[in-house]
């Protein structure tokens, strides 16, 4: 069976659940258990619990009252729920727009990037896409998306997101942020915010309208 980062699985032999957080040598796998603590056990010792990632056609219902009728163009969060001291946090895509995402996600190292997640995320919807231990935060990959919008209404025409985004220990000292999909506080980082262009000409003018004035 293949297993990724993320899946929620459980010990065949031991009343156990736990989040893969690393794959190991000798066919070891890493799980993590709601006390923070990352288990290696053998592969052929876990088994999947399927349902713990949630479909595009899960509980329609149940976000049916908070569509709006506005279209709503920006809202492409990454968020890091959890607590410190519980241990385990995990890490969730959450699409507030009214676009549908394709959204590919990987581990990134120097030239080379690894898959770790491969979905749509509806409209107003999250999914969980990564869970890890906050002891080794300096230690999560690298993480590298790339996001195409859809949109079966016409709407102005959106370049794919590629971003780099790595969650840095000091990240999560700042404080959490509620957000009504999770329901739940969060500390965020805004995928598709758009990086201001910092150009050579707007350094200059930058530091020529400051220059002190000569008398």
């Amino acid at each position: 069976m293949g297993f990724k980062i993320g899946d929620l699985v459980r010990f065949v032999d031991e009343p156990i659940e736990g989040h893969i957080t690393s794959f190991q040598s000798n066919d070891l796998i890493g799980v993590t258990d709601d006390t923070g603590f990352e288990i290696p056990v053998l592969a052929s010792k876990l088994t999947l619990v399927h349902g713990n990632m949630r479909r595009d056609d899960d509980e329609l219902a149940e976000h049916a009252e908070e569509v709006p009728s506005k279209f709503i163009e920006k809202g492409i969060l990454l968020a890091i729920s959890g607590d410190h001291k519980d241990g385990l946090a995990k890490l969730h895509i959450i699409n507030e727009t009214s676009y549908e995402l394709l959204v590919s996600i990987t581990d990134t190292n120097i030239n080379k990037a690894k898959g770790i997640f491969a979905e749509k995320v509806s409209k107003h919807d999250s999914v969980q896409f990564y869970s890890g231990n906050f002891a080794t935060v300096g230690k999560w990959p690298t993480f590298r998306f790339q996001i195409i919008r859809h949109s079966n209404t016409l709407q102005a025409i959106q370049n794919p997101i590629v971003k780099e985004q790595r969650v840095r220990p000091v990240d999560l000292t700042n404080p959490k942020e509620v957000n009504n999909i999770l329901g739940e506080k969060v500390w965020i980082y805004e995928l598709d915010k758009e990086e201001e262009d910092l150009g050579l000409d707007k350094l200059k003018s930058h530091f020529i309208s400051h220059r002190p004035n000569k008398k």
